[in-house]
């Protein structure tokens, strides 16, 4: 038998100190909550060797400021040596109306029903040691208006392969907002609000505008420890369970560790009911103001879980958990977590349930598989909408599911969109959230039915091996293409062009 790694020794290190601090009663745990299941052995490998992210957060409801002490260990993976390290810092794109993704005419009454407010990031200190020596303080600059592009100076060159250990405190204000960063509606979503380095893609860091419409992030997975200390009595939905390291002063202290995650993310509220259960190891949390929606939002996610991982292979994370939220559109996925929208949880019945199979399909494709979501967003959108088709059709019936496929895919190849945007235009050539639903979710998931056709229903079948081969990794519209060929024997690029890149005449 082969020696354990160090990770899965630290694993059984914490597992076996939980347990016996249950066994002696000295774990302070909410009623009724439930452990996480432990990690796969994919997510273990997948952990070794990437770079660490370590966060200890204080954080105060009540004035909406969050201080944060952050410590990257961070390889240079690049190939080359670098003069610069660059983070993004998205929070700060809420500082103003004119950067706020939540403030355009289509977006501003939604987020904010009580008028603009601010969020952003201010950095305190930021410090830099290099193989081995004493940590200097490093200057920065931020390289655009919204200043969500933080650039760094290194003192020398950084080194292909080398390693640095970069630590910075800074502190956070919260807005007022609907949406995946702000306070609303008894609910704090805290979404894209940690310093992340801007993954190395194409010769180059990617800078990307925080735009207003679709997902417009790319990262890379890094493994994180995130420590949270916050008010007595708020219930914490976040990228990884959340495990009671005790209580002083009315406030409590969690941990939270999150290996191969692409980023972290947490929404709090005092308002949750809570349901929970286990799923082929997996810990699921549903977390919404009503215990029927909560209950509703399990079931669903533990089925769609099931399904997923039947068709396409295994969900590699200890943990998945959902969460009723307040946003200007349904849904928005990280890894490990969901935030749904109150109205989607008001409606219910069959829309909640295709909803939250959505967002766990975002899991498979997105989460685990990494895309670029600004150039290419249908590579995530397309193929979540074809996941659910398959879903619904072992939930419902084929009959359901071909309904479903003409109300959600079929109707929006008859909707006229303006020229020259097509489901694999870059996210910054749509207009509105309505029209990058009807051409990259509904148009696209069209493309991967075709395809599925064409196939003879051999799509489901590459899927499992695109799953298994880009897992953890940032997969290219390349990437699929050339792995489709390879798989099938056959060329399907003209295809693709055709439902992709071929503006459609209505």
């Amino acid at each position: 038998m082969a020696t354990p790694s160090t990770r899965v020794r630290l694993w059984l290190a914490v597992a076996l100190a939980l347990a016996a601090a249950v066994l002696a009663g000295l774990l302070l745990w909410p009623p009724k909550a439930m452990l996480p299941g432990a990690p796969s052995e994919a997510l273990l490998a997948a952990a070794e060797g990437l770079d660490q992210i370590t966060l200890d957060v204080t954080l105060d409801p009540q004035t909406r400021m969050m201080q944060v002490s952050q410590r990257m260990t961070l390889t240079n993976r690049t190939g080359a040596a670098q003069q610069n390290l660059t983070l993004r810092a998205y929070a700060n794109a809420f500082a103003s109306e004119d950067t706020s993704p939540a403030a355009t005419e289509e977006l501003y009454d939604v987020c904010y029903p009580a008028g603009f407010s601010p969020g952003q990031v201010s950095v305190q200190r930021m410090q830099l040691a290099m193989d081995g020596q004493a940590a200097v303080t490093l200057p920065y600059t931020y390289l655009d208006a919204a200043a969500t592009l933080l650039q760094l100076a290194l003192p020398t060159s950084w080194g292909a392969g080398q390693a640095i250990r970069l630590e910075v405190e800074y502190s956070v204000v919260i807005p007022q907002a609907a949406h995946r960063f702000g306070v609303s509606g008894g609910v704090m979503a805290l979404g894209n609000v940690f310093l992340i380095p801007a993954p190395y893609l194409n010769g180059a860091p990617v800078t990307d505008a925080y735009y207003s419409i679709g997902e417009p992030f790319v990262s890379e997975c890094r493994n994180y420890t995130v420590r949270l200390t916050l008010p007595l009595g708020f219930t914490v939905a976040a990228t990884a369970a959340p495990v009671p390291q005790g209580q002083a002063a009315g406030m409590q202290t969690l941990l939270m560790d999150a290996p191969a995650v692409r980023d972290f993310a947490l929404c709090v509220s005092r308002d949750w009911h809570s349901a929970q259960a286990m799923q082929a190891g997996v810990l699921v949390s549903a977390y919404a103001k009503s215990p029927a929606v909560a209950s509703a939002m399990l079931d669903t996610a533990k089925a769609a879980l099931a399904a997923y991982g039947a068709r396409y292979g295994a969900y590699p994370y200890p943990a998945y958990t959902l969460c009723e939220t307040s946003l200007p559109l349904e849904s928005m996925a990280y890894p490990g977590l969901s935030m749904i929208d109150a109205q989607m949880t008001a409606q219910g019945g069959d829309a909640l349930a295709q909803c939250t199979a959505i967002q766990v399909a975002h899991q498979w494709w997105g989460a685990v598989i990494g895309t670029d979501a600004y150039r290419q967003p249908w590579q995530d959108e397309a193929l979540c909408e074809f996941s659910l088709l398959g879903y619904w059709a072992a939930s419902h019936g084929d009959a359901a599911a071909q309904a479903l496929a003409y109300a959600r895919l079929e109707t929006a190849m008859r909707v006229t969109i303006p020229r020259g945007v097509t489901p694999g235009s870059p996210i910054d050539y749509f207009g509105d959230w309505a029209e990058y639903r009807v051409v990259v979710m509904g148009r696209g998931g069209a493309a991967m039915l075709a395809l599925d056709m064409a196939m003879d229903g051999g799509l489901e079948g590459f899927l499992r091996d695109y799953y298994q081969r880009y897992s953890f990794r940032i997969a290219t519209r390349t990437d699929f293409e050339n792995l489709l060929a390879a798989f099938t024997g056959q060329d399907w690029a003209p295809l693709l062009r055709d439902y992709l890149d071929t503006y459609v005449n209505n």
